[in-house]
C-alpha cells in the first residue's frame, strides 16, 4: 500500500473513531489467516466502497463482487439529467477499475441463493461461491401491490424512475414532451425509502425547467406524509423561485392529511385516486412505497417491517450468522437510506470485518450523514446529522443536527451546490476508483 493510499485508509478509520494497526506484523497475521474469503452481492454504492477498502485494508482477502450490471448508474445528481442538464454518462460508472485490483474478482451475474449452512452463494450463471463473510447489499424492492392498478409492468409505462437506468430515460422522454400547460404529479410515498429528500429535489428542478421551457405548466407533489425532510429550507426556495404559496405557483404541496395519500392509479387515462378524490396529471412519476430488494426476502433476511435488522456496530445480520447487510436494505435506525450513508455503512462494516479476521477488538463507531439538495441552479441547500450508538438498544441516536440558516444568502447556496457536487465526486471516485 502507498504512503498515501494508506494515509487515505487512516482518514476513513479516524472518521469512524478508529486507529488501525497498519504494522508489518499484522499484515503478516493476515497472511497466515486460513481463507479470508468475502463475497458481496451488490455493487452500488454500499457494495463498491465496501470492496474498495477492504481491499485498501488488507489485499490479502479474496474478495468476490457479485453484480449483474456492467455499469452502475447513479441515483444522486439524477434529477439534473431528467431535465436536461447533466448527460447519462457522467451518471455511468465501470466496475474496470475494481477489477483490476489485486484482491477483488468482479463476476456479472446475479446471486440467487445463500446456502446458510454450506456458507455457499448460488448463482444464475457462475454457479456457486464459499464465503466465510458475506455482505448483502441488494438496495430497496418496492411495493407495487400497496397502490391498486400498479404494478412492475405498469412502471414501465409511469416510471417511478427511482432506481436509475432506463427508467429515468422514459420519464425524461416524457418531460421533454410535455405540451405547455401540461401538469406533472410526484407521488412521495410513506414509511422508509430510498433517499428521503429526493422526491422534492426532482421536484425542484422539474420546476426550475417549467418556469424555463413550459411555463404555464405546474408540478403537483401528493405525499403519504404530513411533513417532508428538509421542509423549510425547501419551502423557502420554492417561495423564493417559483412562486410557492401563491395562486401563481409552480408547485403545489399536498400532504397526508390533504389527500396526498395515493390509493389507486388508472395508467389509461393518467388518474391517480387519493384520499381526497382524483387527479388527472399528463405525466405520472409515482414512487412507490419500499422494502428491501426481493433477495433479501427470498432469503429470509428481513423482518416484519420488510428491511434487513443488523448490529449497527458491525452490521451483520440480526437473523443470519457471518452475513452482513449494508446499503438502502439494512435497518440501522436512525439512518435514513442514502448514498451517503451507505458509504459509511461500509466503512463500518470493513472495519469490523477486518477486526474479526485479524482478532482485533470492535470499535463502536460514530456515524454521520450529510445530505444536499439542489433546488435549482446555483441553489443548494443541505443538512449534516452526527449519530451516537447507543448499545444498549442498537439504535443510532442523533447527536447533532446542523442545517444553513433561513437568511443564508445567495453565495451561500451557490457554495452548498458545489459542495453537493464534490460530494458527489468523492463518493463515485472512492466506490469506483
Amino acid at each position: 500500500m502507498t504512503k498515501s493510499r494508506r494515509d487515505a485508509i487512516k482518514l476513513i478509520l479516524a472518521s469512524l473513531g478508529y486507529a488501525l494497526n497498519t504494522s508489518g506484523a499484522a499484515t503478516e497475521k493476515a497472511q497466515i489467516t486460513a481463507s479470508k474469503k468475502i463475497v458481496i452481492i451488490g455493487g452500488g454504492f454500499a457494495g463498491a466502497t465496501l470492496a474498495n477498502t477492504l481491499h485498501a485494508l488488507d489485499n490479502t482477502f479474496h474478495i468476490t463482487l457479485i453484480e449483474p450490471n456492467k455499469y452502475y448508474h447513479s441515483c444522486p445528481l439524477s434529477a439534473e439529467y431528467l431535465v436536461g442538464k447533466r448527460t447519462k454518462e457522467s451518471l455511468t460508472f465501470s466496475y474496470r477499475n475494481l477489477s483490476n485490483l489485486k484482491s477483488i474478482h468482479v463476476i456479472h451475474d446475479t446471486a440467487t441463493h445463500i446456502d446458510y449452512e454450506k456458507k455457499t452463494i448460488l448463482t444464475k450463471r457462475s454457479g456457486s461461491h464459499s464465503y466465510d463473510r458475506c455482505v448483502v447489499g441488494i438496495g430497496v424492492g418496492y411495493k407495487f401491490d400497496s397502490i391498486e392498478g400498479y404494478s412492475p409492468e405498469v412502471s414501465e409505462q409511469l416510471p417511478h424512475a427511482w432506481s436509475g437506468g432506463e427508467q429515468q430515460a422514459i420519464l425524461k422522454k416524457q418531460l421533454m414532451s410535455l405540451r405547455d400547460g401540461g401538469t406533472v404529479l410526484i407521488s412521495a410515498p410513506s414509511g422508509d425509502y430510498k433517499c428521503p429528500p429526493g422526491p422534492y429535489e426532482r421536484a425542484s428542478l422539474i420546476a426550475e425547467f417549467l418556469k424555463r421551457n413550459r411555463r404555464r405548466s405546474k408540478i403537483i407533489i401528493l405525499d403519504g406524509k404530513s411533513d417532508f425532510p428538509k421542509q423549510e429550507l425547501f419551502e423557502k426556495a420554492w417561495r423564493e423561485l417559483y412562486g410557492y404559496g401563491t395562486s401563481n405557483s409552480i408547485i403545489e404541496w399536498i400532504s397526508s392529511e390533504k389527500g396526498g395519500i395515493v390509493s389507486a392509479v388508472n395508467p389509461r387515462n393518467r388518474d391517480i385516486l387519493t384520499s381526497a378524490g382524483t387527479i388527472r396529471a399528463d405525466i405520472l412519476n409515482i414512487i412507490p412505497p419500499q422494502k428491501a430488494g426481493t433477495f433479501a426476502h427470498f432469503n429470509d433476511l428481513t423482518g416484519p417491517h420488510g428491511w434487513c435488522p443488523i448490529d449497527t456496530k458491525t452490521f451483520e445480520s440480526s437473523i443470519k450468522p457471518y452475513v452482513h447487510v449494508i446499503g438502502d436494505a439494512a435497518y440501522a435506525e436512525m439512518l435514513p437510506k442514502s448514498a451517503f450513508t451507505a458509504c459509511v455503512e461500509a466503512r463500518v462494516c470493513a472495519v469490523a470485518i477486518y477486526c474479526l479476521f485479524n482478532n482485533h477488538p470492535i470499535p463502536c463507531p460514530q456515524f454521520m450523514n450529510v445530505c444536499y439538495s439542489l433546488c435549482a441552479e446555483n441553489y443548494g441547500i443541505s443538512v449534516f446529522l452526527r449519530y451516537e450508538r447507543n448499545t444498549k438498544t442498537n439504535i443510532l441516536d442523533i447527536k447533532n443536527l446542523v442545517k444553513p440558516p433561513l437568511n443564508s444568502t445567495k453565495e451561500d447556496y451557490r457554495k452548498e451546490s458545489q459542495f453537493g457536487y464534490s460530494m458527489f465526486n468523492t463518493m463515485t471516485a472512492e466506490a469506483f476508483w
